[in-house]
């Protein structure tokens, strides 16, 4: 592993996939990556299920890939002059499907994350399509050590905490984040409860977050983008636009973090044997009936 840059320039490319149309999906990638090197980025984060689109339907086995796919060829020769991460349906080892974020870096995939929570209720019907991944585990990369997480996987307050535990310095939210209850408020009920999560999320990990959303409207579902990176402290670092399609840059300091976390003892600070303990007591408590 080469060392470590302090300062990472980070790019989140917020864009509205074609649904169910692989090849013009990875052109896009091409293209929007290509855009980040040449602003100098080291690294691009696109959201959760960019190389598909979302609602698949009957149609998600025909998006999913490997790791060693040869379509995916172009995104992983351009890996080797930037990191990137992307959303696709997953092929797995038993043929089952998975909605994963794939690390790429180097000329190759290094890591990736399968979601854990699939959601099934209102529109949303997961569950149905996929299987469930079972781990969060930090990876530790060229650039930095990430935490990834998908959409839903980061309403559950113990993903991230976990991510944090285990070393992650940055964690990476890629999202399809609907907008739903609009009323009279200035802006929809939802958008800003995910906002104020992830703000939330910045605090308690005493991490930083990069928060890629995709926008566009699929088979009637609109998507809010609005994209962003947060410092440690909850601050906004770099917005996105809200609804459109767009690139956003932002630099992350390392060292800054290192601050933050000695000033705000929150994870070092941790039980994590009580924690264990507790959980395990819930946990056997819940299994007995």
């Amino acid at each position: 592993m080469q060392k470590r840059k302090r300062i990472i320039k980070i790019a989140v490319g917020q864009l509205s996939p074609a649904l169910g149309n692989l090849n013009e999906n990875i052109e896009k990638h091409s293209t929007i990556t290509q855009k980040a090197v040449k602003n100098g980025a080291d690294i691009i984060i696109f959201p959760e299920l960019s190389l598909s689109g979302y609602a698949l339907k009957d149609a998600t086995y025909d998006m999913a890939i490997t790791a060693d796919d040869k379509r995916i060829k172009p995104l992983l020769e351009l890996s080797r002059q930037i990191a990137i991460v992307l959303g696709c349906v997953e092929m797995g080892e038993r043929y089952e499907l998975y909605n994963s974020l794939f690390y790429l870096e180097d000329g190759q995939v290094v890591g990736r994350h399968r979601k854990v929570y699939l959601p099934t209720y209102g529109v949303f019907e997961e569950a149905r399509y996929f299987s469930s991944g079972n781990h969060f585990k930090a990876l530790s990369t060229n650039l930095a050590s990430f935490g990834l997480l998908i959409c839903e996987d980061v309403w559950h307050a113990t993903s991230g905490l976990l991510l944090a535990l285990d070393g992650a310095s940055i964690l990476i939210v890629s999202a399809n984040g609907l907008t739903r209850g609009v009323r009279d408020a200035a802006k929809p009920e939802n958008i800003q409860a995910w906002e104020m999560l992830i703000h939330s999320l910045a605090i308690t990990t005493t991490s930083y977050i990069v928060f890629a959303n995709r926008s566009g409207v699929e088979d009637g579902l609109i998507f809010w983008g609005g994209s962003e990176i947060v410092r440690p402290g909850g601050q906004t670092l770099a917005k996105a636009n809200y609804f459109d399609e767009d690139i956003l840059y932002g630099q992350i300091d390392l060292f800054k973090l290192k601050h933050a976390r000695l000033n705000a003892t929150l994870l070092s600070d941790e039980k994590i044997p009580m924690l264990v303990d507790e959980l395990k007591r819930i946990h056997d408590k819940n299994t007995l009936y």
